[in-house]
């Protein structure tokens, strides 16, 4: 497994919402540690993953993976790599990805970002925003269990009328940041969307547990309803036959 180290492992936004959003001593003092060292960022429970996208095929509407960001849950960049084209690039859509033809002269063949990215994320949660459509690009999939979609969580659903708001929509509603004013960055993506995670994280994982405990309780309604049909469908076999 690869894990790159991005040189700058705290962005300013992040440090801004470090001071903002309240958090345990401990927690605090692990931020500031990673403000300062310079030892290799360590894998944590969850990873946040983002890609940047070119275009190929007819008129480049096709998305094809050209980067790729994993940061841990302090923000601190784990993966960050440009990715070899499988076919012709119509369109690199550079203000929007970022991403030039020069990008991606020496950028890592496809086999080989799959198997370092599946290797990060084995058996962790995967936050992203619209996930769906990374995995999508990468090939991989991954236990819907372990995946937190800010695009889908009714919590942020919920702040605009139930549609699916844009990364950039919850970042300035959500948490009060302006993002993606001019080409987007997968790494500061990542951190943002992170963030988003990390602080309705108590509440998400808590609304997952009651929807869990609910279906749960289902499941056994259920076979406690058909376990009681058979035993009347016994009985009324037994009576008709005395």
């Amino acid at each position: 497994m690869s894990i790159i180290i991005n040189t700058n492992e705290i962005s300013s936004n992040w440090k801004n919402l470090s001071a903002k959003i309240p958090v345990s001593e401990i927690k605090k003092k692990l931020i500031e540690m990673s403000e300062t060292t310079v030892k290799a960022p360590k894998l944590t429970k969850a990873v946040c993953l983002d890609c940047e996208m070119v275009g190929v095929g007819e008129m480049g509407l096709e998305n094809m993976l050209a980067r790729i960001s994993i940061v841990n849950q302090l923000g601190q960049c784990l993966y960050d790599k440009h990715v070899k084209p499988t076919e012709p690039v119509v369109d690199y859509r550079t203000a929007v990805s970022g991403v030039t033809e020069k990008h991606l002269e020496n950028a890592i063949p496809l086999e080989v970002i799959q198997k370092e990215v599946s290797d990060i994320i084995e058996h962790r949660l995967l936050v992203g925003h619209a996930i769906h459509n990374d995995l999508q690009v990468l090939f991989l999939s991954h236990p819907k269990r372990l995946i937190r979609d800010t695009q889908r969580y009714k919590g942020f659903r919920s702040l605009f009328n139930g549609g699916l708001p844009s990364l950039k929509s919850l970042a300035d509603k959500v948490l009060g940041l302006k993002i993606q004013t001019g080409a987007h960055d997968s790494v500061e993506d990542a951190r943002v969307t992170m963030q988003l995670y990390v602080h309705h994280r108590r509440e998400w994982e808590k609304s997952l547990r009651e929807k869990n405990s609910l279906t749960s309780e289902e499941k056994h309604k259920r076979i406690r309803a058909r376990q009681k049909q058979k035993r009347l469908q016994t009985l009324s076999s037994h009576t008709k036959k005395t």
